[in-house]
């Protein structure tokens, strides 16, 4: 991609099952209008000193993670209704009324495509993101906001 600049307009976000624990999403699922994208990748980083010596000897790091934040308005409620219990935020019910016993999450890919302005795309993929909650903002007078934030093992890019 040549040297260009992106503005926040334009762009797709799509969810779908990963990993060992894939979400009961269909394979991909489009959100609504995307209010706001935000991706951290981070990782813990540790000072290492030497015997005798004030000087730090070097630095190691360990923990990687990948937070992704993705705010959604104007999107299907039914759809809506059924990420609540495909994200895990509330636990699976059997036929028979009972919960799931089972601590293990449920594993998404994210997809972000961001169309630049001279049309080129840079699509990010942020893989076995898992979601803790799945809160839902309603304030007077304003749209209804569906906040995602989880945290993925890993980020491509591409363009």
């Amino acid at each position: 991609m040549t040297a260009t600049t992106g503005f926040a307009n334009r762009g797709t976000i799509t969810v779908g099952g990963a990993g060992t624990s894939p979400g009961t999403l269909p394979t991909t699922q489009t959100c609504g209008v995307v209010k706001d994208v935000e991706v951290t990748v981070s990782a813990e980083h540790v000072p290492l000193y030497g015997w005798g010596s004030i000087i730090r000897q070097g630095v190691a790091k360990h923990s990687l993670k990948v937070s992704v934040k993705i705010g959604q308005m104007k999107f299907d409620p039914a759809v809506t209704a059924g990420w609540i219990f495909a994200i895990g935020a509330a636990p699976d019910v059997q036929s028979d009324g009972t919960f799931t016993d089972t601590n293990l999450p449920k594993l998404f890919n994210i997809v972000a495509e961001f169309t630049f302005e001279d049309a080129g795309v840079l699509t990010a993929t942020i893989t076995d993101v898992f979601f803790p909650d799945l809160p839902i903002k309603a304030t007077e007078g304003q749209w209804i906001k569906l906040d995602f934030t989880g945290e993925g093992s890993g980020i491509t890019f591409e363009n």
